[in-house]
Parts: C-alpha cells; sequence; structure tokens
C-alpha cells in the first residue's frame, strides 16, 4: 500500500505541474462559464483482498469548481462514503466455524470421566459493523484536452486529497458453539454419562451442544461503536459532456485509498478459537481500499 500511496501523490504532482504550465501558455484564453457546483452519487466497492465484511456501498458528493484555465479545475467537495456490514461475507469467510481442540466444558474433572478431548468451535452471527467516511476534499481536475466554449465532450483525470471522520457501528450478535465427534463409544448409551456426552452421529457433521455467546458492546469493548480522523486520496478518470454549457453530466471511477481504520474483517483472523478469544476480534485497523462510480451533473456559470 505504500508503493500505492507514493504513486497516487506522484500522480497528483505531475497533474499540477502540467496544468500550470498550460496556465501560462493560454492565461489570456478564457471560458465564458469558469465556475460550477456539481452533484454525483453512484455505487462503491471495497477494493482488494481482505478489507472487510461489507457488501457494496454508496457514495454521494457536492463540491464547486474553478476554471484556473482551459486545462485545470481546482475546489473543494464534501462527499459521503457508506458500506453496510455483510453477513453472508462473514459466512463465506469464517467458514464452519473458529475451531478449537480440548475440553471447554471441564467434564473430564466435572464427571471423572477419562479424555474427552474433542474438536469444537464457534460459528458467528452478527449484525451492525456499518461504515461510513464523511470527508472534506480538494478536487484537482486536469483536462487532457483544453475545454473551449464549444466543446462537446472532455476526457479529464483528478486527484481528491482529503480528510475524512470515519465512523463505525456498534456490533453485536451472538457466537453459537458447535462440537464434532465430541463421544465415539457407541457401544454404551445407558449409562448417565453416555446420554449427557452423546453428540457425535459418526457421520463427521458439526451438531450445536446448546452453548450461546451472546456479543454486543457492553461485553466486548472493541465491538462498540467508533469514530476516527484520518485522511486518504482519491484518483481516477473521468468525461464529461458539454463541459462549458450552463448544465454539463460526468462520468468518473475513483480509486481512493483510506489511511488506517477500524473495520470488520473476519477473514483477517485464523479460524482457531485463540482468535475467537482475541480482544480484538473481529476488528482489524488498516488502510481501506475502494473504488466508486460517480455519475453526476454540475450547474455552470
Amino acid at each position: 500500500m505504500k508503493r500505492l500511496l507514493s504513486l497516487l501523490i506522484f500522480i497528483s504532482i505531475v497533474m499540477v505541474a502540467a496544468a500550470q504550465d498550460e496556465g501560462i501558455i493560454k492565461k489570456r484564453e478564457r471560458i465564458d462559464k469558469n465556475k460550477g457546483v456539481f452533484l454525483g452519487l453512484g455505487p462503491s466497492f471495497t477494493f482488494g483482498k481482505n478489507i472487510g465484511d461489507y457488501k457494496t456501498g454508496f457514495n454521494v458528493e457536492l463540491g464547486f469548481l474553478k476554471r484556473v484555465n482551459r486545462v485545470l479545475s481546482i475546489g473543494p467537495s464534501i462527499s459521503y462514503l457508506g458500506f453496510q456490514y455483510d453477513p453472508e461475507v462473514t459466512t463465506a469467510n469464517g467458514g464452519d466455524a473458529y475451531i478449537g481442540y480440548g475440553d471447554p466444558n471441564g467434564w473430564e474433572t466435572k464427571y471423572g470421566l477419562g479424555d474427552l478431548a474433542y474438536d469444537y468451535g464457534y460459528v458467528l452471527t452478527l449484525e451492525g459493523g456499518d461504515l461510513s467516511l464523511t470527508s472534506l476534499a480538494l478536487n484537482i481536475k486536469l483536462n487532457f484536452v483544453p475545454v473551449k466554449d464549444n466543446s462537446v465532450i472532455s476526457v479529464y483525470a483528478f486527484a481528491k486529497p482529503f480528510v475524512t471522520l470515519a465512523s463505525r457501528k456498534e456490533v453485536s450478535g451472538t457466537g453459537e458453539r458447535y462440537t464434532y465427534e465430541i463421544y465415539e463409544d457407541d457401544q454404551n448409551t445407558s449409562t448417565q454419562n453416555d446420554d449427557l456426552l452423546y453428540y457425535n452421529q459418526n457421520d463427521g457433521q458439526w451438531y450445536a451442544d446448546g452453548y450461546t455467546e451472546t456479543w454486543d458492546g457492553d461485553s466486548f469493548e472493541t465491538l462498540k461503536s467508533d469514530t476516527e480522523i484520518t485522511g486518504g486520496i482519491f484518483v481516477g478518470p473521468g468525461i464529461e459532456l458539454f463541459p462549458a454549457r450552463p448544465f454539463s453530466f460526468y462520468l468518473q471511477a475513483a480509486f481512493g485509498y483510506t489511511f488506517p481504520v477500524t473495520f470488520v474483517s473476519t477473514e483477517a483472523y485464523e479460524k482457531t478459537v485463540s482468535s475467537y478469544a482475541n480482544e480484538e476480534f473481529p476488528m482489524v485497523k488498516k488502510g481501506f481500499p475502494s473504488l466508486n462510480i460517480q455519475f453526476g451533473v454540475s450547474y455552470n456559470f
């Protein structure tokens, strides 16, 4: 990610430098409508490997742009990017369970029995954990072909360094324990102890053993809602129709990188009971890349 961030910053510097050259050459040429207010929205996708248990999100942005010359435009914007927690992703990432081996009930000691070690694991059912990013950005827009008053189409690149307020909702739910091959003595099922321990059906399946652990922010500090201030950058290409007319329309793709934030990522942990018992589980704090498609309209004046 450090290499990606360095590349994004380098691209931004090159864009500004190139636009400054155009400004010196074309400074006497002006466009009639050189200011604009824009509104854009569209879908957002987590981008890359192991970046959380989230479904497709959405983005919306409102901003102002001022044309410095026929190539360069700059201005501020405020945007909102939201991702909902997706329980289906957690199920897919978690597999059957976070698995351990031993005697978690202490039955060997409690009932004076022999070796009762067996495979067991916890299957998660979670909710909450939605992630949102509210950002203030500086937009730097560079047209590949200088815009004129009669331009019909414009292709451009942009960079948006931003400061963001990252918020995550509280996570709640349950971790239900399942057992596997807990007892194999099928020859003697009449005793009390055998009846108590008789979960194994010799069919290679996991069976719920009635133990459920409740997940909520009061029980586990890391599950509480959280707010952080961080930053990042968006870069990408775009295309705009009628860029110098009263109303123009654009489509752009923004590749974003947000500096480390805390979010739900069960895949970041090994499928072990020790991971399940980790006080930080199932949270991770790391950079958050995303891909954002945006359709928008601009009022130019």
